[in-house]
């Protein structure tokens, strides 16, 4: 809570009391005492004084996002928030959704978001950042942090998993189960991460001088949903060529994956094996 320098000063004189003391019960600082706390504010409440709120004094964080590939019900996305939270929480701050398309708007029609003004951060999830992202970003003069989707080399601070590494090591593991007809199903590159597990899944088979069929590889699937993946597993079976074994790139398209496998009278890991990413119950 904040207030001009000459609303602390004629509150100050009427309570008799510094203005520093004034500032340091409005911004809940310690070495007050307890008994002057309490009657500085609640002379504020009785005499009717404005209070402006600026955004250092919320401590709010903003975590954008479409909400579209994130949906708020799903598993990946209540531990994601839920992780933010409880880091956030302790050091006294504070979480808000903010609709990347609200920002969008925003930018558009005033060349700045004002939402902003009431942050003192982002925590970006989607859509991928990009160049246009990092621009926006700097003309607002907010901190950001990016979560797991960003274009290579932009000088922002990144939170991402090993997708690479761990897409590797899946694909080696089904390779050590001696399978070598190993498909891939995913889509929307132009999220990093998943471009890194296409990446992973294709150096183990390549380190293990198996070849890369582009009947087993399905890299367009546009719909981040359970309609994906079963789409997925019906395009691959439509095939001559067949998998012994699945790495899906999203647990967000793994129930249309075994719903698919169970139409097509499969059996898992009896008649093909699966891999998924996100580890959702």
């Amino acid at each position: 809570m904040s207030m001009d320098k000459q609303t602390l000063s004629k509150l100050a004189a009427e309570l008799g009391v510094s203005v520093t003391t004034i500032y340091r019960v409005l911004h809940n600082k310690p070495d007050v005492k307890a008994a002057t706390r309490q009657k500085v504010l609640a002379h504020i409440r009785s005499s009717g004084y404005h209070l402006s709120i600026k955004a250092d004094d919320l401590r709010l964080i903003g975590i954008v996002d479409t909400f579209k590939r994130h949906r708020l019900s799903s598993y990946y996305t209540a531990q994601l928030l839920e992780g933010i939270d409880e880091a956030l929480y302790p050091a006294g701050y504070t979480t808000t959704l903010v609709h990347t398309e609200r920002v969008e708007q925003e930018q558009g029609a005033y060349g700045h978001v004002k939402l902003f003004n009431q942050l003192a951060g982002i925590i970006w999830l989607e859509p991928a950042f990009d160049r246009h992202s990092l621009t926006m970003v700097a003309q607002n003069h907010i901190p950001c942090v990016v979560i797991n989707s960003c274009e290579p080399g932009l000088p922002v601070e990144i939170v991402e998993c090993a997708s690479f590494s761990a897409a590797k090591t899946a694909t080696e593991y089904l390779i050590g189960l001696g399978h070598r007809k190993i498909a891939f199903i995913g889509g929307q590159f132009n999220y990093s991460s998943i471009n890194d597990r296409v990446h992973g899944y294709r150096e183990a088979l390549d380190e293990a001088d198996i070849s890369v069929s582009p009947a087993l590889v399905i890299e367009d699937i546009a719909q981040w949903s359970n309609e994906g993946g079963a789409e997925g597993v019906y395009r691959l079976y439509s095939k001559q060529e067949r998998p012994t074994a699945i790495l899906v790139s999203s647990d967000f398209l793994i129930g249309g994956v075994y719903r698919a496998v169970r139409e097509l009278k499969l059996t898992i890991p009896r008649d093909v094996s699966v891999i998924s990413f996100d580890d959702s119950p």
